[in-house]
Protein backbone atom coordinates (compact mmCIF):
# COMPACT_ATOMS: atom_id res chain seq x y z
CA UNK A 1 0.00 0.00 0.00
CA UNK A 2 0.78 3.85 -0.76
CA UNK A 3 2.05 5.89 2.05
CA UNK A 4 -0.29 8.37 1.35
CA UNK A 5 -3.24 5.78 0.39
CA UNK A 6 -2.17 4.39 3.95
CA UNK A 7 -2.49 8.33 5.27
CA UNK A 8 -5.34 8.72 4.37
CA UNK A 9 -7.14 5.95 5.22
CA UNK A 10 -5.94 7.08 8.71
CA UNK A 11 -7.14 10.85 8.48
CA UNK A 12 -10.69 9.59 7.45
CA UNK A 13 -10.31 6.62 10.38
CA UNK A 14 -9.84 9.41 12.62
CA UNK A 15 -12.82 11.60 10.99
CA UNK A 16 -15.11 9.29 11.69
CA UNK A 17 -14.05 8.09 15.38
CA UNK A 18 -16.19 10.75 16.97
CA UNK A 19 -19.47 9.33 14.44
CA UNK A 20 -18.76 6.35 15.92
CA UNK A 21 -18.57 6.81 19.52
CA UNK A 22 -21.83 9.14 19.37
CA UNK A 23 -23.76 6.19 18.02
CA UNK A 24 -23.39 3.79 21.01
CA UNK A 25 -26.88 3.62 22.40
CA UNK A 26 -25.50 1.26 25.34
CA UNK A 27 -25.17 2.85 28.74
CA UNK A 28 -22.86 1.40 31.49
CA UNK A 29 -24.98 -0.07 35.02
CA UNK A 30 -24.51 0.85 37.74
CA UNK A 31 -24.73 -2.42 40.49
CA UNK A 32 -24.54 -0.30 43.12
CA UNK A 33 -27.58 1.88 41.49
CA UNK A 34 -29.79 -1.18 40.89
CA UNK A 35 -28.93 -2.70 44.34
CA UNK A 36 -29.96 0.43 46.15
CA UNK A 37 -33.10 0.58 44.28
CA UNK A 38 -33.96 -3.21 45.24
CA UNK A 39 -33.42 -2.20 48.66
CA UNK A 40 -35.71 0.74 48.42
CA UNK A 41 -38.55 -1.63 46.89
CA UNK A 42 -37.89 -4.30 49.44
CA UNK A 43 -38.69 -2.17 52.61
CA UNK A 44 -41.63 -0.45 50.80
CA UNK A 45 -42.95 -4.04 49.96
CA UNK A 46 -42.24 -4.50 54.01
CA UNK A 47 -43.74 -1.19 54.78
CA UNK A 48 -46.62 -2.77 52.68
CA UNK A 49 -46.81 -5.40 54.44
CA UNK A 50 -47.11 -3.58 58.26
CA UNK A 51 -49.64 -1.54 57.06
CA UNK A 52 -46.83 1.44 57.18
CA UNK A 53 -46.65 4.17 55.54
CA UNK A 54 -42.52 5.14 56.87
CA UNK A 55 -40.72 3.08 59.54
CA UNK A 56 -40.99 3.43 62.90
CA UNK A 57 -38.91 5.65 64.65
CA UNK A 58 -36.44 3.67 66.56
CA UNK A 59 -36.70 3.77 70.71
CA UNK A 60 -33.75 3.88 73.30
CA UNK A 61 -33.86 0.26 74.88
CA UNK A 62 -31.74 -0.19 78.46
CA UNK A 63 -30.87 -3.67 78.79
CA UNK A 64 -30.22 -4.80 82.74
CA UNK A 65 -27.11 -5.89 83.81
CA UNK A 66 -28.91 -9.46 84.65
CA UNK A 67 -29.78 -9.61 80.60
CA UNK A 68 -26.15 -8.70 79.95
CA UNK A 69 -24.61 -11.06 82.21
CA UNK A 70 -26.95 -14.02 81.03
CA UNK A 71 -26.26 -13.04 77.35
CA UNK A 72 -22.27 -13.24 78.02
CA UNK A 73 -22.54 -16.38 79.70
CA UNK A 74 -24.69 -17.79 76.78
CA UNK A 75 -22.13 -16.27 74.46
CA UNK A 76 -18.82 -18.03 76.15
CA UNK A 77 -20.87 -21.09 76.50
CA UNK A 78 -21.17 -21.54 72.79
CA UNK A 79 -17.85 -20.72 71.99
CA UNK A 80 -16.48 -23.24 74.23
CA UNK A 81 -18.75 -25.70 73.14
CA UNK A 82 -16.84 -28.09 70.50
CA UNK A 83 -18.96 -28.03 67.10
CA UNK A 84 -21.25 -30.80 65.91
CA UNK A 85 -19.48 -33.57 64.63
CA UNK A 86 -20.56 -33.82 60.70
CA UNK A 87 -23.45 -36.24 60.65
CA UNK A 88 -22.35 -38.90 57.30
CA UNK A 89 -25.12 -39.57 55.02
CA UNK A 90 -26.50 -42.77 57.50
CA UNK A 91 -27.52 -40.33 59.72
CA UNK A 92 -28.50 -38.12 57.68
CA UNK A 93 -31.68 -40.48 56.29
CA UNK A 94 -34.03 -42.21 57.88
CA UNK A 95 -33.90 -45.28 60.37
CA UNK A 96 -36.30 -48.24 59.22
CA UNK A 97 -39.03 -48.69 61.74
CA UNK A 98 -40.21 -52.41 62.32
CA UNK A 99 -43.76 -52.75 63.95
CA UNK A 100 -44.98 -55.96 65.68
CA UNK A 101 -48.61 -56.17 66.16
CA UNK A 102 -49.36 -58.00 68.89
CA UNK A 103 -52.27 -59.75 69.32
CA UNK A 104 -55.22 -58.52 71.89
CA UNK A 105 -58.55 -57.57 72.47
CA UNK A 106 -58.87 -56.09 68.53
CA UNK A 107 -62.11 -57.74 67.05
CA UNK A 108 -60.76 -59.93 64.71
CA UNK A 109 -58.85 -61.48 66.99
CA UNK A 110 -60.89 -62.64 69.54
CA UNK A 111 -60.02 -65.83 70.91
CA UNK A 112 -56.59 -66.28 69.06
CA UNK A 113 -54.84 -64.59 72.43
CA UNK A 114 -56.39 -66.17 75.21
Amino acid sequence: MQPLACLNLLLLLWDILPVTLSLSTCKTIDMEQIRKKRIEAIRGQILSKLKLSSPPEAQQVTVTNEVMVLYNSTRELLETEQPLAPTTQEDYYAKEVHRFDTLGDKPGNRGQGE
